[in-house]
């Protein structure tokens, strides 16, 4: 009975071979808070067959915060973005785009300013000019990273789509009066962040996975193993 429960189980594992967890590393250059940049570390599953990211999380750091020591050796503050609530898919750079939240909804920057916007995106930002959603009210503090997956999710980026990055910081760590630390590029968006920041660089690396992974897979293979053996004796 266990050894047909583990053919059943590894019979199933090629429909399932098509969603890979990786590791993903999002710098932003500050030249206001050197030697201290702004850096999002995470990962999220991928999709090959549709092209899809999900449960993507991590931890952003706020670069006006901690003394001025580089990261890794940094004791800056880091906020986790736990929520994956935005992603689309974008043919013409040939990958998909996903963005984990601070908060469980998207309100980041202010709608009032020009009375409309999606109130999140990195040009409703640029649109609010930084402002945090709901000025003259309580800032809800909210926060994001936004990754580009390429279809070969492990392939380096090209300059456009690495210009395509961003990032907000509404929490207080990343405030100026009413005004969000934000990341963008000029080729990507028409403005640098509220502070100059500018998206660098972008590193996506396939997870290791966990032993216990690999122990159950080995312990099935064996099973396998013992099963075929004893027919080919009969």
């Amino acid at each position: 009975m266990l050894v047909a429960s583990t053919l059943a189980l590894l019979g199933s594992l090629p429909a399932q071979a098509h969603t890979e967890t990786y590791n993903v590393t999002l710098t932003f250059f500050e030249p206001d808070t050197q030697p201290r940049d702004t850096i999002f570390i995470g990962s999220f599953d991928y999709d090959t067959h549709t092209k899809t990211v999900s449960g993507l999380q991590g931890v952003l750091s706020e670069s006006m915060t901690g003394d001025p020591v580089a990261y890794p050796n940094d004791n800056m503050t880091w906020l986790t973005l736990s929520n994956q609530l935005v992603s689309w898919y974008d043919a013409s750079l040939g990958g998909t785009f996903a963005a984990a939240f601070r908060n469980t909804d998207t309100n980041t920057f202010w709608t009032g300013l020009l009375g409309k916007g999606d109130g999140w995106s990195p040009k409703a930002g640029i649109d609010a000019q930084g402002i945090y959603y709901g000025f003259g009210s309580t800032n809800p503090g909210n926060a994001y990273a936004l990754i580009f997956v390429p279809d070969d999710p492990l392939a380096a980026l090209t300059q456009a789509q690495i210009d395509k990055l961003a990032y907000a910081d509404c929490a207080p760590g990343g405030m100026m009066g009413a005004v969000c630390m934000t990341g963008t590029s000029v080729a990507g968006y028409g403005l640098a962040g509220t502070m100059s920041g500018y998206p660098l660089s972008q590193t996506i690396t396939a997870a290791v996975p966990e032993p216990e992974t690999w122990g159950m897979l080995l312990a099935g293979l064996g099973l396998v193993g013992y099963a075929a053996r004893r027919r080919s004796r009969r």
